[in-house]
């Protein structure tokens, strides 16, 4: 009777971890950002040395929101500042900051893909953490 409850305590913590570990993999992947340049959704186009670009408020409000989705993966941050919009090209780079715990965090962005209508572009994007 005892193996069996052990058998079952052991069974069920490993299931816990398992899906706590898969859950944390899905969201720690949310770095990846997919964003479509749309210049009729919030007023103006943005555009980086005449290309469509992803605006940097969006970069913002993403990084905030995805940063710290669970206690165990990343950091909490606040105050995410972009210094300008990411232009819609494989390759594109970019810094953003904030705040945590006292100190400024840098928090690169890259572009790692562009689909679709050029003039309005499903730019995939990065940020690391």
């Amino acid at each position: 009777m005892q193996r069996g409850f052990l058998a079952g305590v052991v069974g069920g913590a490993v299931t816990v971890v398992t899906v706590a570990g898969v859950a944390t993999w899905l969201l720690a992947a949310r770095n990846e950002q997919h964003t479509t340049v749309d210049p009729t959704a919030r007023g103006p186009r943005v555009e980086v040395d005449g290309r469509p670009a992803v605006d940097r408020f969006v970069l913002e409000a993403r990084i905030q929101g995805w940063y710290h989705p669970l206690p165990w993966v990343g950091r909490s941050i606040h105050d995410v500042s972009c210094a300008a919009p990411l232009k819609a090209v494989v390759g594109a780079t970019g810094m953003c900051t904030a705040r945590s715990d006292g100190e400024r965090v840098a928090i690169p962005v890259r572009v790692l893909r562009v689909e679709g209508d050029p003039d309005t572009p499903r730019v995939t994007w990065l940020f690391e953490r």
